[in-house]
């Protein structure tokens, strides 16, 4: 059985308001209002308890918000490093109709020693579990001392030579940065941020298999996940593509699908039994299995979006997953919109 450990380096309280209707610029009224510990590695970790996957959710909790651990869906995941401060917040305005607004906090700036100490940690996770993967997911936050954006290559490099592939999930800068550094594996981009990798609008599923193929040659990545909405996913690779689709049982809110999607891959993609210990010791990695992580990754999404918060507490009633080629002649539901200098 696969393992996979995810790392937050800035998890978030996040808060949910339910309302009957929202208006811009007016007063509006909850009729409920949610609130717990989130962060894109730890929807990954959660999503992969549910499915048996053995996991561990490595993330820096603020010390004045240790309180929602308390409260937390499935803290058994969790591995707290304690650091000062608050956590950030992100807020979701949810209608009805499935419709969410959202206004997210920037990510908390980090100490060096406590930055040193998350990649320690999650090199001891690593370990322990002998893990195929390590996610690495969210916003990535600042140094203090320096005002520069905290570096992975320590942990990047480490977890590679012990036999751990590297998936990155994150968008602006961050995302370009760590796609090209030559130590990931697997990035999970979204048209959106795929476009902006490429410096160019999308307009069909041939466009993003192209743009795939493109960035897996300059960066030497070995796979690519692209989560495209209503019009599905794909995998690819320099070799292979497939294009795969789940039919939501409804949609309430689409906040954390793309994590799902990741977990579903993550935790289903490897051929075999996994590794024995890592690459450095014990040859090559295992091979991926494609098609079923795809399939995992497309109904995982389905579940998410299904579900009025980030955490799916149920995989009963999962939908059919059709997996194929891509059509290239597919045109997206949506045009891609990017940015011509990628911001954090």
């Amino acid at each position: 059985m696969p393992a996979v450990v995810s790392l937050t380096p800035a998890p978030v309280i996040d808060r949910t308001y339910f309302v009957e209707s929202f208006d811009t610029g007016k007063v509006n009224r909850a009729t409920e209002i949610q609130e717990f510990l989130s962060g894109k590695g730890i929807n990954v970790s959660r999503t992969l308890r549910i499915a048996g996957v053995s996991t561990s959710a490595v993330l820096p909790v603020g010390r004045e918000d240790e309180h929602l651990l308390f409260r937390t869906p499935f803290p058994q995941v969790l591995r707290i490093l304690p650091v000062p401060g608050r956590m950030r917040v992100n807020t979701a305005i949810l209608e009805p109709e499935g419709r969410t607004t959202n206004v997210n906090q920037k990510a908390v700036p980090l100490h060096e020693r406590d930055w040193d100490a998350v990649v320690d940690m999650t090199l001891q996770e690593i370990r322990a579990l002998r893990a195929d993967w390590l996610v690495v997911s969210g916003s990535v936050p600042k140094l203090v001392e320096t005002g520069e954006k905290i570096d992975f290559t320590r942990l990047f490099s480490e977890a590679r030579r012990i036999g751990t592939r590297v998936a990155v999930d994150t968008s602006g800068s961050s995302l370009e940065t760590w796609a090209m550094s030559g130590l990931v594996d697997c990035i999970k981009p979204n048209a959106d941020e795929m476009a902006t990798l490429v410096k160019r609008h999308l307009n069909t599923v041939g466009d993003v298999l192209e743009a795939a193929r493109e960035v897996i040659e300059r960066a030497r990545l070995e796979v690519v996940l692209v989560s495209m909405g209503g019009d599905g996913a794909m995998v690819v690779t320099r070799d292979e593509a497939l294009w795969g689709y789940a039919k939501a049982p409804q949609v309430v809110n689409t906040t954390g699908a793309g994590d799902a999607s990741l977990a579903g891959f993550v935790g289903h993609s490897i051929q075999g039994p996994g590794q024995q210990g890592g690459q450095a010791d014990y040859g090559e990695l295992p091979p991926l299995a494609l098609k079923s992580g795809l399939s995992k990754a497309v109904i995982y999404g389905a579940m998410a979006v299904s579900v009025p918060t980030t955490i799916i507490d149920s995989l009963d009633g999962a939908p059919t997953a059709e997996i194929t080629v891509p059509d290239p002649s597919q045109p997206l539901s949506e045009p891609t919109k990017f940015f011509e200098t990628p911001s954090a």
